[in-house]
């Protein structure tokens, strides 16, 4: 027997259901999917992107951008559809379009499929935190503001000032370890979802009580690995004219470079 939507873990985690055909697929927004302010997390918005797509064309993910152009908060139900714009022997190019009760939520692109590698190699380093097991979990300064998503996800503080909040170095580098409900599986799905953290980011070099609401999300897939935790190797690389825009690094706790999620955020007080 085959796996059902069900005993896939994300699409459990979203709660995310086919729709009319096999190029339609529907999100419930419910809370334990939304931020502090009430609204989806935009990690969760692109892996619903991803699993609709791969859902559509029967490839894995090897890249996808999701652009937000709307807002949708509990009880929505987001609609997408998946249109695929080209299927070749090993890629397939695929846009999704997601609707709230008929106006337009959210646009992406995505790239599907995996070539035969004729070279191998990964260049950037790992940083050298501790270990999840010797960080502490993730301190905000308004844990009210956590929303239904943080208690889900387990976040433990990689890079810590003496104030127990995230810190940032002088180069806007911070990190954090996080695992989802019986660890972090092996889709580019799951690594969008702990990915999401370019606001955290923002938080550690700029102060720890404001937001980066995504104006996109992009992930760029290396190789997913089942992991226990994922490194979140945050990258800021600037904050100006109210725009924060970032880069992560996700590493399993060996040094296996798993995927590099990109943002833009818009930025200020919660």
């Amino acid at each position: 027997m085959g796996m059902t939507d069900d005993d896939h873990p994300i699409r459990a985690f979203l709660q995310m259901r086919p729709g009319r055909s096999a190029d339609h697929w529907r999100l419930p927004v419910t809370e334990g999917l939304c931020g502090g302010r009430g609204n989806l997390y935009g990690g969760c918005g692109l892996a619903a992107v991803i699993e609709a797509a791969e859902g559509a064309v029967g490839k894995p993910t090897a890249w996808a951008t999701c652009q937000f152009v709307g807002g949708a908060k509990p009880p929505d139900i987001i609609d997408l559809e998946v249109e695929v714009l080209a299927t070749g022997h090993y890629m397939s190019q695929a846009r999704v379009t997601g609707f709230v009760d008929g106006n337009l939520f959210l646009t992406a692109l995505a790239a599907l499929g995996r070539r035969p590698s004729i070279a191998e190699g990964t260049w950037e380093k790992m940083p050298i935190v501790p270990p999840p097991d010797q960080c502490s979990s993730r301190k905000l300064a308004n844990e009210e503001r956590r929303g239904g998503l943080r208690p889900r996800i387990d976040e433990r503080t990689a890079t810590i000032a003496p104030d127990g909040f995230m810190a940032a170095d002088g180069e806007g580098n911070s990190a954090l370890w996080a695992t989802l409900p019986g660890g972090v599986p092996a889709y580019a799905s799951a690594l969008a979802i702990v990915g999401d953290d370019v606001s955290a980011g923002v938080n550690a070099v700029v102060l720890n009580d404001v937001r980066a609401r995504s104006i996109d999300n992009t992930i760029r897939v290396v190789s997913p690995q089942a992991c226990d935790w994922v490194l979140a190797d945050i990258k800021i690389h600037a904050v100006t004219e109210g725009l924060g825009h970032g880069r992560v690094n996700l590493w399993s706790p060996s040094g296996h470079l798993l995927a590099v999620t990109e943002q833009s955020g818009l930025v200020g007080p919660r």
